[in-house]
């Protein structure tokens, strides 16, 4: 299937070459994505809410949001999906999962996995226009690069420490943790392919936090000096 948000990509980036790029894309945008067993939706909300607090006491009256499962479900209400199909897709199956359950439904039921994509990418791009919002996954690194004032962060660790919080997390042994990263890493990857140009993938990226060394406080207080030196608050 056309990647059809690509094609608009292309499209719109010809038309901004042609008019003044400040004009385009220019409200403050922060997008974190993270190995799994990262804590991306704590670091997320808490940087949401910290970053309106700053805007307020600065005078501003625009509060930041945060955004990850919204995603999902907004894209699952355009595509009328079931909850069950709903909870699958926010699980990020592999690509063959969406291919073979195409097999047991029609179109109008269960769109395929393009659609499905394109979908959660034109949701993403409206919301990342509106600005002072801050995306958790779902490839919006890539979907928002063109994007001027935009900050890209992204949460790694070992896998060693990842498969530890895990384990604690979702009350799993070691190994099962450990797989169960592989598997949502690997998961992740995949769907981030979809929309991944010529660029590798660590130059979407304007900083990388290590999740073992540094506390979710540290991270947040280092992204804070970042946007407020870019004058997002």
């Amino acid at each position: 299937m056309e990647n059809l948000f690509l094609k608009y990509m292309s499209d719109k980036s010809e038309f901004i070459k042609s008019h003044d790029d400040s004009l385009f894309y220019n409200k403050p945008i922060i997008t974190i994505s993270r190995e799994y067993g990262c804590p991306g939706e704590q670091i997320a909300q808490s940087l949401g809410d910290t970053l309106t607090k700053k805007n307020h006491i600065n005078g501003g009256e625009i509060d930041w949001k945060w955004l990850s499962k919204e995603i999902i479900e907004d894209a699952a209400h355009k595509l009328k999906l079931t909850p069950s199909l709903t909870r699958e897709l926010s699980k990020q199956k592999e690509r063959g999962f969406f291919e073979n359950i195409a097999l047991f439904f029609s179109d109008e039921y269960y769109p395929r996995e393009g659609k499905i994509q394109n979908t959660i990418a034109s949701f993403i791009h409206t919301t990342a226009s509106e600005g002072h919002v801050v995306i958790l996954g779902r490839a919006s690194e890539i979907i928002t690069h063109n994007f001027i004032n935009s900050l890209h962060i992204k949460l790694y660790a070992p896998l060693s420490h990842r498969a530890e919080i895990t384990s604690i997390n979702e009350g799993v042994s070691i190994s099962t943790a450990r797989k169960l990263c592989i598997e949502n890493d690997e998961r992740r990857e995949s769907f981030r392919n979809y929309f991944r140009g010529e660029k590798e993938a660590m130059e979407y990226f304007d900083i990388v936090f290590n999740c073992k060394e540094m506390a979710d406080e540290e991270i947040i207080e280092m992204i804070l000096i970042l946007a407020e030196s870019r004058g997002y608050v």
